[in-house]
């Protein structure tokens, strides 16, 4: 039988990976505390208010959207792990065919609900690389530091 930490987790991330503009945001106010943390390589914000901003925008920004979640380990009975791959077409960027793998850190409280959401992902290569100039820099950059064979 699957904990209330479990079965928070696999609602939050069935709303995560759910691209409809649609989706019930509202359904975060029973799966995280008021004061929720989220942070990636771009962003960081408190506030479940400011989370289902970032939900939204998600949904507005990123065409033909598709999360898949590759795998959850669980730490202990608050702490799991989730990989997937985040892929789409992002939009004020026009940026297609677009796709990142990361992880992320979701803690819980003894109550089951997410206290903080961390994604990490290559910033450089999972976004940076797919433009001309910077993109250069950044896979020059890597040829560099690499090591020779």
């Amino acid at each position: 039988m699957p904990s209330r930490g479990q079965e928070t987790l696999a609602a939050y991330l069935a709303l995560w990976t759910d691209p409809s503009p649609n989706r019930d945001l509202g359904r975060l106010d029973a799966l995280t505390l008021t004061e929720v943390r989220f942070k990636d390589p771009i962003q960081e914000i408190h506030g479940r208010d400011m989370l289902k901003r970032i939900f939204a925008d998600s949904s507005r920004t990123v065409a033909d959207a598709n999360v898949v979640i590759d795998a959850i380990a669980w730490a202990d009975d608050q702490r799991a792990f989730v990989k997937w791959c985040y892929g789409g077409t992002i939009l004020r960027l026009n940026l297609r065919g677009w796709s990142v793998t990361g992880m992320s850190d979701i803690r819980l409280s003894p109550d089951g609900l997410i206290t903080s959401h961390e994604d990490y992902w290559d910033l450089a290569g999972g976004l940076f690389e797919h433009f001309p100039l910077i993109g250069w820099l950044f896979r020059r950059l890597r040829q560099r530091l690499r090591l020779e064979h």
